[in-house]
């Protein structure tokens, strides 16, 4: 199972989710399979921005990478597109540490607030 932590910042005097970060390093991932599956719980623990580990291999996913799924909170990420994306820019996808969500993305198409 893929561990993530969501990491918060101030927004307008309040604590606001920003991302949602997958820890994809150590996971067996089915690239053949096209779609990883990820299921979401709110709330989560707060993670401050400034703990964010800007130099492991952040991959972002991108709004058109997540999937609508017919199960309650879960969505889906095209693997295709996250590896086209890696392959322009050279990168084995061995090497990456996480995956990396806005979550205003995923509220938009989860249609709930995390």
């Amino acid at each position: 199972m893929i561990s993530y932590k969501v990491y918060y910042d101030y927004h307008e005097g309040t604590k606001a989710p920003i991302w949602i970060v997958l820890n994809v390093r150590n996971q067996i991932i089915d690239w053949d399979h096209k779609t990883l599956t990820i299921a979401v719980q709110a709330p989560f623990d707060m993670h401050p921005a400034e703990e964010f580990d800007q130099d492991a291999m952040n991959v972002t996913i991108l709004i058109d990478d997540l999937l609508l799924t017919t199960s309650e909170n879960v969505f889906g990420i095209n693997l295709t597109n996250v590896e086209h994306r890696l392959n322009l820019h050279g990168v084995d996808r061995t090497e990456v540490d996480n995956f990396v969500i806005q979550v205003a993305d995923l509220e938009d198409m989860l249609q709930f607030t995390l």
